[in-house]
């Protein structure tokens, strides 16, 4: 029994140590305007409303990190050019400037922006 007991101790702490890596960053602004920036993993970064800068570009990990940005309303920089090219940009309401990694910058599709007036410095 004591041997079971400690099987199941020993998985339950194995299965909580690698949830922990698992997990992307959920990351939520407020109606204000503010700096918001990522963690080294995968993130969904929200800004909701205000002028917010997002960095998602801090860190650049051996595999890539795959962060969604959102400015929603307000004038919003959003930056998720951090050369692996597996991230997203979502502008939303206002005017947006967004940073992301060119298909020719990192040698595959590159990031994907949406709703974003302008890309790379680029008016759309």
């Amino acid at each position: 029994m004591r041997r079971v007991t400690l099987m199941l101790a020993a998985v339950a702490m194995m299965v909580s140590l690698f949830a922990v890596v698992a997990y992307a960053g959920q990351i939520q602004g407020t109606e204000n305007s503010e700096q918001i920036g990522e963690t080294s993993r995968g993130d969904t970064i929200k800004a909701l409303a205000g002028d917010d800068g997002i960095n998602a570009a801090q860190f650049e990990t051996e595999n890539g990190d795959r962060d969604r940005a959102h400015g929603n309303k307000g004038d919003d920089d959003i930056n998720v050019q951090d050369g692996d090219g597996k991230d997203i940009a979502f502008g939303g309401k206002g005017h947006d400037d967004c940073l992301v990694d060119t298909a020719e910058s990192v040698g595959n599709g590159g990031d994907k922006f949406f709703s974003c007036e302008t890309v790379n410095g680029v008016p759309q």
